[in-house]
């Protein structure tokens, strides 16, 4: 029967047209998405404690985790002499938070702002301007913290550039990370 599909492997099919069975391999099903080797290390360190943290303030992970941008998603500048993966300077390197572990690290970043964010679901707008004292709409709110006084409109793009690449690289991490506990 023409059309008539049987399930193999994964990737693999048996299809029957005009009554003979073809075996065709699906290159789509084939395509693992790629995580790189300095993405897979920071989500290594930081994703269980993000994503421990973001789900009681109810903040989507990958909106925290697209902050560590600053830091070359942990593996460069300021980090590697801190141990700050979301450069929290408060305006001034002087001033730069230091954690012995991503889990202290974590712990500052939503003790300082997790309030401001807490609600921003995966709205990375509402995200970005808790973060810079604003609330959702964009409106100044008082007593509100600044994360970036410096260069906001630069550092508002450099941090949803971050985002973005955490949005590619941490569904493909899970997903990775459940295969290899599976085996």
């Amino acid at each position: 029967m023409a059309g008539q599909q049987e399930k193999q492997d994964e990737g693999t099919r048996w299809v029957t047209i005009d009554g003979r069975h073809v075996l065709i391999h699906d290159a789509q099903a084939e395509r693992q998405p790629h995580v790189s080797a300095r993405d897979k290390a920071y989500l290594d360190k930081y994703y269980d404690a993000v994503a421990s943290f973001a789900k009681r303030y109810n903040v989507d992970p990958a909106l925290v985790l697209g902050v560590g941008i600053e830091s070359g998603f942990a593996s460069q500048g300021t980090y590697l002499r801190t141990g700050d993966a979301f450069g929290m300077t408060g305006g001034d390197t002087k001033h730069m938070t230091t954690a012995k572990s991503p889990e202290q690290n974590v712990r500052q970043f939503f003790d300082n702002y997790g309030n401001q964010i807490r609600g921003t679901g995966s709205d990375a707008a509402a995200f970005v301007n808790g973060l810079q004292g604003r609330d959702a709409s964009g409106k100044r709110v008082n007593g509100w913290k600044v994360y970036n006084t410096d260069r906001p409109a630069s550092w508002g793009v450099l941090v949803n550039q971050g985002i973005a690449q955490m949005w590619r690289s941490a569904p493909a991490y899970l997903a990775q990370r459940t295969k290899e506990h599976a085996h």
